[in-house]
């Protein structure tokens, strides 16, 4: 089963013949984190552990060529009695990918190793009541490779192209579930670019939603409260997660910090409406760029409210001038960043830790000594089936496994290297494999990929996107010719019962008369 496929066997098949890289993947263990929703008044705060996983991609050595880095993404997996949360966290380029030779024609490197490995965490968890894949799209220079904004071969992708791209690249997936008849669970999406109205937020859809028949859109303008919560009629406070680097989280902690009544009602914003409105005007969304927020829902027996849209949430129609101003700009490379922005070489600073652990919920009964989960508490903890999770977890588990300290201490390491220029680049790749073998004393690390995907052949299970191009037919259509228009006026005219020619009398100009202007 395509399920059961590792990491490895996936990227092979899906990456293009001819094309051979080094993956490096580090994940951790479940840890209990802080609520992804705030809790109503007088109830708990609901069990949730979180899990982070990285996976980078470089260039393998090749003569006298070092190994380079050449793309990183993280996600980070929540999981809570009712929701399995997939959000991808960061995600960048250095601009080298044209160390690797992909063939004419062939997809993006980048795109598909990015849509298999949201594949391969997602397959495991699909048994679950409801999955979200998660992330907010904001255009920046760099996020995991600092410096290499300054390589020539690296192209930024502005606003507009960036949340595009995510779409696509989230809809290949969508289509690939929805294709597999052994999947029973019903998927959609929906995107909010706070700033644009309904009729604009659908301009960054994918293409192929052309494809989805009226009666059954894949895509919303909308932002999916009853898909996400079970009781849609609460205080918008407890209506919306808060996820790491995320601007709606820092919004949320702005609008507690003013004011919050006995109910959990702000005092400035009322509705989700009001929110996201309110949303269009914060620093990070109107300040020349667009911002989108994209999730994508896959849910069992719930089919009826997967094929319409929330009756009682409306897409913001607010659009700032700030936000639709956008300034072009373009390079040579995709950069593909949906998190917290990290600033130039010089004064780097680390942002603050993916994974937000809070050592207040971890229960000394229940861990070690590293404070990972007791896997035999695990499934008690989140109130899921413990097998499915156990097997989950295992199935998708990276070639290094550390705990949350080392996983920070590995990225903190890589938002102090320099990627500016292939001599140091090929440097700080070095260094921060090296950093991998000593916090987990391992022996080795990485693992080749050998591409196996014939470009214009049909695609391979995993290769990240099983939907064809779509076939126009036209049919009793036909293109005049030119070489009939001559025939016609070249042949004399006939009458079709006697065949005999058809004689055509001609006035001369001078018996035609004009009719007089009254």
């Amino acid at each position: 089963m395509l399920d059961r496929l590792p990491l490895s066997t996936r990227l092979a098949a899906a990456i293009p013949s001819g094309v051979n890289l080094s993956c490096y993947h580090i994940s951790t263990q479940p840890v209990p984190s802080a609520a992804l929703f705030s809790p109503v008044p007088s109830q708990p705060d609901q069990a949730t552990t979180c899990e982070s996983h990285f996976l980078a991609i470089s260039s393998p050595e090749d003569g006298e060529k070092k190994e380079l880095l050449i793309f990183a993404v993280e996600i980070l997996i929540f999981a809570t009695p009712t929701l399995t949360f997939i959000f991808v966290s960061k995600a960048d380029s250095s601009g080298f990918s044209s160390r690797l030779p992909s063939p004419k024609n062939a997809p993006s490197i980048v795109a598909t190793v990015t849509s298999t490995f949201i594949d391969f965490l997602l397959d495991s968890r699909l048994h679950n009541q409801k999955v979200v894949v998660s992330l907010f799209a904001r255009a920046q220079n760099q996020y995991l490779f600092p410096g290499s904004s300054d390589n020539s071969g690296k192209h930024v992708l502005d606003d507009r192209q960036l949340i595009k791209w995510w779409s696509r690249v989230l809809d290949r997936t969508m289509r690939h579930h929805h294709h597999d008849p052994a999947q029973t669970s019903k998927v959609v999406a929906h995107l909010v670019v706070p700033g644009c109205d309904q009729a604009e937020t659908k301009a960054f859809f994918p293409p192929a939603t052309r494809q989805n028949p009226i009666s059954e859109p894949k895509w919303f303008s909308s932002y999916p409260v009853d898909l996400l919560v079970q009781d849609a009629s609460q205080p918008p406070r407890f209506l919306i997660p808060r996820l790491p680097d995320d601007p709606k989280a820092r919004f949320l902690d702005d609008l507690d910090n003013d004011f919050i009544d006995n109910q959990g009602q702000w005092r400035s914003v009322k509705s989700l409406r009001d929110f996201w409105e309110m949303m269009s005007y914060r620093q990070e969304c109107s300040a020349g760029r667009l911002v989108g927020f994209i999730w994508m829902i896959f849910s069992r027996g719930q089919a009826s409210r997967l094929s319409r849209p929330p009756a009682n949430q409306a897409a913001p129609q607010l659009t700032t001038p700030e936000a639709s101003q956008v300034q072009e700009t373009l390079g040579t490379e995709p950069q593909l960043m949906p998190g917290q922005q990290v600033s130039t070489t010089a004064g780097l600073k680390s942002p603050p830790p993916s994974s937000p652990v809070q050592d207040s919920f971890v229960d000394s009964q229940n861990t070690d000594d590293t404070g990972l989960l007791d896997s035999n508490s695990f499934g008690s903890e989140i109130g899921t089936d413990l097998a499915f999770e156990r097997d989950a977890i295992e199935s998708t588990k990276g070639q290094v496994v550390v705990n949350t300290d080392q996983y920070d201490q590995l990225m903190d390491f890589m938002l102090q290297t320099d990627f500016t220029g292939e001599d140091l680049a090929a440097e700080s790749t070095r260094g921060w494999i090296n950093k991998i073998l000593e916090i987990s004393k391992a022996s080795t690390i990485g693992y080749q990929i050998r591409g196996e995907s014939i470009v214009g052949d049909s695609l391979k299970p995993g290769a990240g996107t099983s939907i064809p191009p779509p076939v126009n037919v036209l049919t009793n259509i036909r293109k005049k010719r030119k070489a009939d228009q001559e025939d016609r006026t070249s042949k004399p005219a006939v009458n079709e019962q006697t065949s005999l020619p058809v004689t055509v009398n001609t006035l001369a100009t001078s018996l035609v008369r004009k009719k007089p202007k009254t």
